[in-house]
Order: C-alpha cells, then structure tokens, then sequence
C-alpha cells in the first residue's frame, strides 16, 4: 500500500483511538465518582481520577504490549506509551513514585524480553525522566500561550530521543522514524486542546454543580440539596429501621440585627454563623451536614442518631451561639438560636410528616420565650 493510500488512514485512526482512550477514562472516573456519591461516603475527587488513571492506563498499556511482545512490531504502540506518559504526568499529575515506576518498567521488558539489553534500561530512564518533566512543567506554568510552546519543545524532545534509541536498537530506518514523530506531534497538538477542554467543562460543570446546591451566602447546602438528601435518609431510615433525627433552628430575633446594624451585618452574621456550627459537625461526624432552608433558618439531618444523642449535640450548639460574639463594624452582636426536633416514627407516612413535627416544634418554641429546644 503507498503513502498516498496508508498516512492519512493511520493518522485519523490514531487520534480517534486516542481521544476514545481519554473519553473512556473520563467516563470511568465519573462512573467512581458517583458510586461513592450514591453510597454518601467521603472521597477526594481529584484522588479518585488519580487512582482510576493511573490503573486504568497500566493495564491498557501492558495489555497492548503483551499484543506485540516477542514480534518484529514491537515498536508499534511506543507513541501510544509516550502520550500516555504525557497524559498522566501534564494532564493529570498522578503521584507515582520512582518505585513504581521501577516495577511498572521490570514487568514491561519482561514481557517484550528486553530486561538484559542495556538500550531498554535506557529507554526506561528516558521515558520515565519525561513523566518528572513534564510534571514539573505543568506545575510550574503561567497560564498563557508559552505554556503551549514549552509543552511542544518538551513532549517532543523526549519522543525524538525515545524514538532514536529504538531505532538503534531495532535498526529501523529513518523513513519510519519520521512519520512516526510527526503522527506524536499532531496527536500532542489535538490532546493538548481537548483535554484541556475537558477539564474546562469539567470545572464549568463543577461551579453548576455547587451552585446547584450551595447556598451563595453561607456556603452551607441549600434547600434542594437539602430535599435530596432528606428524602433519602427518611426512605433508607424506614427500610432498614434505623433511627433518623431531624433538627430545625431559627435565629432569634434576626430582623432586629437588619433593622439595627444593617443588612450586611445579617449576612455577616448567617455567614459566620454556618462556619461555626459547620466546624463542630465535622469535628464529631463527618456526615452530619447544615443546610439552609429559608432565610434565616437552618437544618441538620442526624441519620443513625435517636434523639437524645441529637439532643445532646443540639444543646452543645445552642451554648455555642449563645457564648459567641459577633464583631461587625466595631459592634458586638449576640444571637441566641430556637430549636426543634424530632425523631423518626414508624407511624410516619412520609417525610413531609415528619417535617412538619419539627417545624411545629421549632414554633413552639419560638411562641414560647426563644431561646430553647422543644423535642419529642
């Protein structure tokens, strides 16, 4: 088949199978990501991508050298391993160590039967210096149009190398040599763009996603993460007849702080607020969330917890407010919170039932003096 017939079928095949490559791997780390999403646990994000890349590239790049090993084509998926060094170490920034890379590099030239030749040491320590440099670039750019020009000089430097200690120890000519540098240098180009792309709708996609269900002010949840969550923790309570507790709060007396100090102040005041109660849930309970349901009032879901434990930590908050001062503008503003809470019954029909206990309670006890708890 001539050049004519050959390059820009190779070419095109190329880059769709490298930008399927990327797309697959975005989509499994969605798909880990929302396991644990489903399952409420707590997760690092970007250690998730980290861990499904970095296993996810290793055994798609052995599995395809085990294809060739032992063949006359073993060079043929090299620019797939590069741009998989590039890929992990620029785009993603993985954490491997020198040592895994040791065991990653051992096992590989066991399977091509090359661990005795000294050209395939150094081609390991070439390939694996690239991935150290290109994360050192990557963590040291500037943000504008050099960081594409450092990008090129450097993912191409190494594969120019790479490339000609292959050739040398495979004796292929130069004819092959330079088709294939030119297919790294566009699929460089094309992945630069597109992931970056990526990343831009993942971070678009990120900021609609907190907005969605953060409050702007407070940066506690909002009301409709809150129903979310809610409607869960009722229906996973009632099924596996665990204790669920919920508990609502008001400020007392809040329009006075609008009226007297001003509306800032009140913002001020449900920011800082949120901070505080905030850092105590995290500090017993790593699952209990406030969210914000109205305008000055509040929510704390205790799935697990009777209502006497929840009680006990509903006071300890109430304490806490009540002790606290509020600096704004040189003026010292306390506040005291009204409570209500209650715990799931098996007589409960649906959530909105026990909702709406709660809500009483809370105005029992803003009808009865403030500053106190009513539960039952």
């Amino acid at each position: 088949m001539t050049l004519t017939h050959w390059y820009v079928p190779a070419l095109v095949t190329s880059i769709f199978f490298l930008l399927g490559i990327i797309t697959l791997y975005w989509t499994l780390a969605d798909r880990a990501i929302q396991y644990f999403d489903r399952r409420g646990k707590q997760y690092d994000q970007e250690q998730v991508r980290t861990v499904v890349g970095l296993v996810y590239l290793v055994i798609l790049v052995l599995s395809l050298q085990v294809v060739v090993s032992h063949t006359t084509t073993t060079w043929v998926f090299i620019n797939f391993q590069i741009f998989a060094v590039v890929f992990v170490s620029y785009f993603l920034l993985l954490g491997i160590k020198v040592w895994q890379w040791a065991v990653t590099a051992v096992l590989f030239m066991l399977i091509n039967g090359t661990i005795s030749q000294t050209l395939s040491w150094l081609y390991t320590i070439v390939f694996v210096s690239m991935f150290f440099v290109m994360k050192w670039l990557k963590q040291h750019r500037h943000y504008d149009h050099w960081d594409f020009v450092k990008y090129l000089i450097i993912a191409m430097g190494f594969p120019a190398a790479l490339w000609q200690i292959v050739a040398i120890r495979l004796h292929l000519m130069a004819t092959l040599i330079w088709p294939e540098l030119l297919f790294m240098f566009i699929m460089l180009v094309i992945v630069y763009f597109y992931v970056n792309g990526l990343y831009h709708d993942a971070a678009t996609l990120a900021q609609l996603t907190y907005n969605t269900n953060f409050d702007e002010l407070t940066h506690a949840k909002n009301f409709f993460a809150f129903r979310t969550k809610y409607g869960q923790a009722f229906t996973r309570s009632r099924d596996h007849r665990l204790p669920f507790t919920i508990m609502l709060f008001d400020i007392d007396h809040f329009k006075a702080i609008n009226d007297t100090y001003g509306h800032l102040a009140g913002d001020y005041v449900l920011e800082h607020l949120a901070l505080m109660i905030e850092k105590y849930l995290h500090a017993i309970d790593q699952n209990l969330i406030l969210y914000r349901t109205g305008g000055e009032e509040f929510t704390i879901l205790f799935p697990g917890y009777e209502l006497a434990t929840a009680n006990a930590h509903a006071q300890k908050i109430a304490d806490m407010i009540r002790d606290a001062t509020f600096q704004y503008d040189d003026q010292q503003i306390h506040l005291s919170i009204s409570i209500g809470m209650t715990m799931q019954h098996p007589d409960d029909e649906d959530s909105t039932h026990l909702y709406k206990r709660a809500d009483g309670y809370l105005y029992h006890s803003k009808n009865n003096g403030r500053d106190q708890i009513t539960a039952k």
